[in-house]
Formats: C-alpha cells, sequence, structure tokens
C-alpha cells in the first residue's frame, strides 16, 4: 500500500498538470496529520496538515471534520466512514480470505470497516481479481468498483547498488530471490522446501523484504545451508538482486496483485510464479507456473532455471509486453476519470 500510494499521488500530480486535467479548475489538496513526513515533490497537489489525532482517530475526526463539503480520495484501505463522498480504494479481500494472516481483533475491525465504507462512498481496487473478491465479500456489485491497477514502471531502468551482491556473497545468476513480507498467505516454507529439493552446487536462495524470524520457525530455514535472509534493503539495492538472479520465485497462495513479479520483470528477472487467478491476470504469458501446494513442482521449475538461463530475447520480449501494460500514469488517468465522474 505505501508502494502504490505513494506512486499514485506522483503520477496523479504529474496529470493535474496536463490537458485535460488542469482544465476543470479543481483544487487537489492531500491532507496529513502534524508531524508527518511527506518526501514527495508535488508541483499540483497541496500538502496540508491538519488536526490534533493520529491515526484512526485522526482519519474519523479530523480528516473527516477539513473534508467536509469535498470529494475525497483514500488510497490505504481506509478512510472516515462518515464521509459520504469518497472514493477508498481496498487493496485485496485478505481479511476475508486470509484471516489467518491477522489478529483477531484487527481481522474483525477491519471487514467491519471495508462493510461500512462499501455502503458509505465509492471502492476502487487494484486487479479484476479484487474487484470480483470485493464484490462477493461486501456484498456491493462487481461494476460499482473502480479498478485502478498497480505500475511496475518504478522499475523500469532503476537506479541499481550491485555493490549488495558482494555484502551477500551472491554470484551473478547463481542465486533465487524471494521479495515480499512474512505473512502465512506467501507460502514461504513450500519455496523453502523446494530450494532443499534441488541439485544445488553453490546455489542461493536470498530472502528481501519487511522479515521476522518467527515466520522460520525460529530461524530454522534462516539457518539452512544457502538460504540468506536480506531484510529493510533500498529499491537500488532490490532492483540489483532482481537484475542478477537465476529467478524471481512468487509462491503466494492468495493475493490482490502481486508487484514484485512485475518488478522482476522490469529488472529482466525469470519470474516463477504460483498458479492463481491474480497472478495470472498479472503476469500472463511472462512467468513459469507451479501448483502452490507442491513444492516437487516448483523445485523442478528452480532447476530448469538454475541449469537454462531463462534469458533469450523471445522471453525478454515477452517480460517487457508485459510490464508495457502496468504504468502509473494508466493507473492514475483510471482512477482520476473515476474522481471526478459525476456521482450517480
Amino acid at each position: 500500500m505505501q508502494r502504490y500510494s505513494r506512486e499514485m499521488v506522483l503520477a496523479l500530480d504529474r496529470l493535474i498538470q496536463s490537458e485535460p486535467y488542469r482544465l476543470g479548475g479543481h483544487r487537489w489538496r492531500m491532507w496529513v496529520p502534524f508531524g508527518a513526513k511527506v518526501d514527495l515533490k508535488l508541483e499540483a497537489i497541496s500538502v496540508e496538515p491538519v488536526g490534533r489525532h493520529a491515526g484512526h482517530m485522526w482519519e474519523q475526526r479530523d480528516l473527516l471534520r477539513v473534508a467536509a463539503g469535498t470529494r475525497l480520495v483514500n488510497l490505504g484501505n481506509s478512510g472516515p466512514v462518515l464521509h459520504r463522498d469518497k472514493l477508498v480504494v481496498i487493496h485485496d479481500a485478505a481479511v476475508f480470505r486470509t484471516p489467518g494472516n491477522f489478529s483477531w481483533r484487527y481481522g474483525a475491525a477491519h471487514r467491519l470497516l471495508g462493510r461500512a465504507l462499501a455502503r458509505t462512498g465509492r471502492i476502487g481496487t487494484v486487479s479484476e481479481f479484487s474487484r470480483r473478491e470485493l464484490a462477493l465479500v461486501l456484498g456491493v456489485r462487481e461494476e460499482a468498483i473502480v479498478v485502478a491497477r498497480n505500475g511496475c514502471d518504478h522499475f523500469v531502468s532503476p537506479t541499481r547498488d550491485d555493490t549488495i551482491l558482494d555484502k551477500l556473497g551472491l554470484e551473478r545468476g547463481r542465486y533465487f530471490l524471494f521479495v515480499g513480507t512474512p505473512a502465512p498467505n506467501k507460502n514461504l516454507t513450500i519455496l523453502i522446501k523446494a530450494f532443499e529439493q534441488l541439485d544445488r552446487s553453490g546455489a542461493k536462495l536470498v530472502v528481501a523484504g519487511s522479515l521476522d524470524r518467527s515466520v522460520f520457525g525460529g530461524g530454522g530455514a534462516a539457518s539452512a545451508q544457502g538460504v540468506i535472509l536480506a531484510p529493510r534493503r533500498s529499491d537500488a539495492e532490490i532492483a540489483a538482486l532482481y537484475a542478477h538472479a537465476a529467478a524471481h520465485v512468487f509462491p503466494s497462495l492468495y493475493e490482490g496483485f502481486g508487484i514484485p513479479p512485475l518488478e522482476a520483470m522490469a529488472s529482466g528477472c525469470p519470474v516463477i510464479a504460483s498458479d492463481i487467478p491474480v497472478i495470472r491476470e498479472v503476469c500472463g504469458d511472462a512467468a513459469s507456473y507451479f501448483a502452490p501446494g507442491d513444492a516437487s513442482a516448483l523445485a523442478a521449475l528452480m532447476q530448469v532455471h538454475w541449469d537454462v538461463p531463462q534469458r533469450s530475447v523471445a522471453q525478454q520480449a515477452r517480460r517487457a509486453a508485459r510490464v508495457a501494460r502496468f504504468t502509473w500514469e494508466r493507473s492514475a488517468r483510471s482512477l482520476i476519470d473515476a474522481v471526478l465522474a459525476p456521482q450517480r
């Protein structure tokens, strides 16, 4: 959600300055709590600190008050319930479909919040799959939900910090990469099992992202031969890891979209992904697929990518074509058109 919100605001700021949007005479403001750090360089959107509270209290009281009489856009799964003229982007139906990912209190609160938001405003989401899911769990018409997808052009020709390979003791093309969080739906246990089945001969598995060793059962997998944990890495470091990996592996059981496979493709990296509907929607024919519960099938695909690098001209062309479909500008246009459309 942080990536989506950041890139969408930047893309909206660029669009607002262009035809035909700048002719509408609309004023665009980003309200934030006092003390919030905003490191975005914006030209058309003004940043205005408001209120006295923080967190949900700020959102439900201070934001509600200042937003009176305006059309409000919230990009991160939440918004002031009592504000009627709003569009809230809900990224997935995970609190309904994968409740084990969350504490009981968090899951119950966000299921209630999602239903309330769907009844007091408009809903947006990031994929056709999530639109279908949210329509079912929230009891709204599918066609009433706006789709404004994630983009991946923030990883097209990015600045790369190749020194990360030396820091982690990696050789180009001689490791697999996972980028993500340790939530149960990310299915890391299957990836570890598959990696252990490889004829590895020096292979390594880099697990990068917002990590918690508890996902590995007290760190057991982290101590397994060849597994390297690389938490809290910069975009430049992640771009380098993508660029030189044998493949990026994305074994998720459930996603609302799934940005990492597209980031990998944008960096020229082959992708091995679980065969679930949303990943088929996002990756199309540009990835290799396996049944998400089949460690042996994943291991077989990883072995193929290890033995024969999947970087032919045709393969790279398929990946580039897929990446071109998902730009932040295109997504911002979908969102801004929905926001500016007359309310029914």
